[in-house]
């Protein structure tokens, strides 16, 4: 399923998140703690969340029941990046939460003891924005040379997609000024002309164009390069692995049912939306989301350090299998 479109409110999936409750090992292979029988370590996980389509499967699986078949109950705290989460995880003030795999391989070269326990989603075409105001300047990928744009985070999803667009196009020398704007903020700092232009996943980047934004780029059009990339995971600490590698493994299955389940059933999900997000059904019909992945695939971590090392941001040599969660059996 490729889904890329419309959400009419900065903070339509929010809402998503308000309803959920509850809440190191040496290798991949699980570490020494936890349930001699198998049974779960801890049912309580909190869990960091952003309300961006490519976590939605975090969503859909509280809603539905898929962490309650598991035996989990699951609180999730906001969080605003990557970065933040990573250290929140680090820091045991989140036993999980959403990053992203740039950002996770990043932290990791840097001795953060975390590593991902669920890869949940890879980008699909649409809904990744570059946008500005419709009178700007700002027509073309050259004209962001010297422009400030608007990221949530540095070192991430945005500034480094956007990178690999300009390095495969040939546009090496354009360089942008990033500027740290939480996602809820970001078109309403373009509005102001305190950033140039504004970047967004869904569901920002609809409710900014919505609201009369021009879209520069799509850094997710099918014949760039950034298309495929599985940059969506959830993380959990070294420790917490160790201790609750069974809880872990649970959280995992909910995961990656609940996002098969979305694929399967796209019209159910896109009939809830709207009771949840408030939105309107028409929205809701041309709602993006990304490709919702089946299992953990270090290749497809691969795919994306690859990119990292071009840019260097990382270096030769990183091995993701190192620092990627998979449950034995």
């Amino acid at each position: 399923m490729k889904l890329r479109g419309a959400i009419a409110g900065a903070t339509a999936l929010a809402v998503l998140g308000l309803a959920a409750c509850g809440s190191d090992d040496d290798s991949a292979a699980g570490g020494s703690g936890g349930s001699a029988d198998g049974g779960l370590e801890t049912t309580e996980i909190t869990v960091g969340a952003l309300p961006l389509a490519d976590y939605s499967a975090l969503y859909w699986a509280q809603e539905k029941g898929f962490f309650e078949k598991e035996g989990l109950t699951v609180t999730l705290e906001p969080v605003q990046g990557g970065p933040q989460a990573a250290q929140s995880v680090a820091a045991g003030e989140l036993d999980v939460s959403f990053s992203n795999t740039i950002s996770t391989s990043i932290a990791t070269q840097r001795g953060l003891p975390i590593k991902t326990v669920v890869l949940t989603s890879a980008l699909g075409p649409g809904g990744l924005s570059v946008y500005v105001k419709p009178d700007s300047p700002i027509q073309t990928l050259e004209d962001l040379d010297g422009a400030t744009v608007g990221i949530n985070a540095t070192n991430n999803i945005g500034d480094v997609t956007l990178r690999n667009l300009l390095n495969s196009e040939g546009l090496e020398d354009v360089e942008p000024t990033f500027v740290e704007v939480p996602f809820p903020e970001m078109a309403a700092g373009v509005e102001a002309g305190s950033i140039d232009a504004g970047y967004s996943p869904e569901p920002f980047s609809s409710a900014a164009l919505a609201a009369g934004m021009r879209e520069v780029v799509d850094l997710t059009d099918p014949a760039g390069p950034n298309v495929g990339l599985a940059v969506s995971n959830f993380i959990a600490s070294d420790q917490y692995i160790q201790e609750n590698p069974n809880t872990v493994a649970a959280f995992a299955r909910a995961m990656y049912a609940a996002g098969q389940d979305i694929e399967a059933n796209e019209g159910e999900f896109r009939a809830w939306l709207p009771s949840i997000a408030k939105l309107p059904e028409d929205v809701a019909q041309n709602m993006a989301l990304p490709d919702f992945l089946p299992e953990t695939d270090v290749d497809e971590i691969q795919r994306v350090v690859d990119v990292l090392v071009e840019q260097e941001l990382l270096e030769e040599g990183y091995d993701p299998a190192e620092f990627t969660y998979v449950p034995e059996g």
